[in-house]
């Protein structure tokens, strides 16, 4: 079975008594891969989500979860599944420890060593003891994360993890979606906030109007991507004009001196698109890889200009989902 597909969907097709919400949908996820399923608002990621968790039974396709049919098997898959629904319910009037007991019995676990486990996995140890009421929303969410792990799911399924969340309980999640994978969990995720899946995830699948619009590996859809504009010589922009160039990436340039003498040495560079300067140095838009990059810097140091810190302006994931749906609006 190591070499058969975490999740396998094929031809998905459903509907709530009106137009299809999904569309032929078809899409893999290897085993130990981070997915994100990223898409507007009623683009059909939490019916699919919820067809994947045995809750919705397609209208037609099939969905197997290692190797089994979700709807022919939903026993069987339920038990090697996790699933944390968005804005999930939680019962507040217990503790922490009495709430992740009570789900230990549902499952059958015996072992109270496995509540110690999860609680020691998600860092909610020290507050065991506290009503789930007082709990932040991160710690709530946190709880969840324990609460699918106590029968030791092959594959976790959730919708909006970091939804609603501060940016220090997104950081803690992010890590804890690390340290599951590492533990060689397989993980799909929906979320609307490109950058935390940007930094964490290992491929995607855009989904637009019910349609995968695309999905695979991050790299390679970023390639695809762009040999298909540099081939289109007929590709233009949704509101009309020549498409924005999607290959093209910004750096932003920390650097002691002048910025605007440093932007004048580079108008006009080799593979550089543009330049605007900033409080802090230089945004520089540019066409190529790291040797691009290298190419940038060195120039500048140079010239005299001592540059101080580099970084990507914008993520790849950005700019593929820009581009994979023509930026006709963003993700949700």
């Amino acid at each position: 079975m190591s070499d058969c597909p975490a999740i396998r969907v094929r031809h998905l097709w459903h509907n709530f008594g009106g137009p299809p919400v999904l569309r032929d949908v078809s899409f893999d996820i290897n085993q130990g891969e981070i997915f994100g399923f990223i898409g507007p608002n009623g683009a059909g990621k939490t019916t699919t989500i919820r067809i994947l968790a045995t809750l919705l039974e397609p209208a037609a396709g099939r969905v197997e979860i290692d190797g089994m049919d979700v709807t022919m098997a939903p026993e069987e898959v339920r038990r090697i599944i996790g699933y944390m629904a968005d804005h999930a319910g939680i019962y507040e009037r217990i503790s922490v420890r009495e709430y992740l007991e009570f789900f230990a019995d549902a499952y059958r676990i015996p072992a109270l060593s496995v509540v110690e486990a999860v609680l020691e996995l998600t860092d909610i140890t020290s507050l065991q003891d506290q009503l789930v009421a007082t709990l932040s929303k991160g710690q709530k969410q946190r709880l969840q994360v324990a609460r699918i792990l106590l029968h030791d799911p092959k594959v976790l399924i959730l919708d909006e993890p970091a939804s609603d969340l501060d940016p220090r309980a997104r950081i803690e999640i992010r890590d804890l979606l690390g340290e599951l994978q590492s533990l060689g969990k397989t993980i799909i995720l929906s979320s609307h906030i490109l950058s935390e899946l940007a930094d964490v995830c290992t491929s995607v699948g855009i989904i637009e109007r019910g349609q995968i619009v695309v999905a695979g590996p991050i790299d390679s859809i970023a390639a695809q991507l762009a040999h298909r504009q540099s081939t289109d010589p007929h590709a233009h922009a949704a509101g009309g004009g020549p498409a924005p160039n999607y290959n093209a990436r910004v750096i932003q340039v920390r650097l002691l001196g002048d910025a605007a003498q440093a932007a004048a040495q580079l108008q006009g560079g080799p593979g550089i698109t543009g330049v605007r300067t900033t409080a802090h140095g230089l945004d520089i838009t540019y066409v190529g890889d790291e040797t691009a990059v290298a190419n940038i810097v060195g120039h500048l140091v140079h010239r005299g200009f001592g540059v101080t810190g580099v970084q990507q302006a914008h993520s790849d994931l950005e700019r593929i989902f820009l581009q994979a749906t023509g930026n006709n609006g963003g993700p949700s």
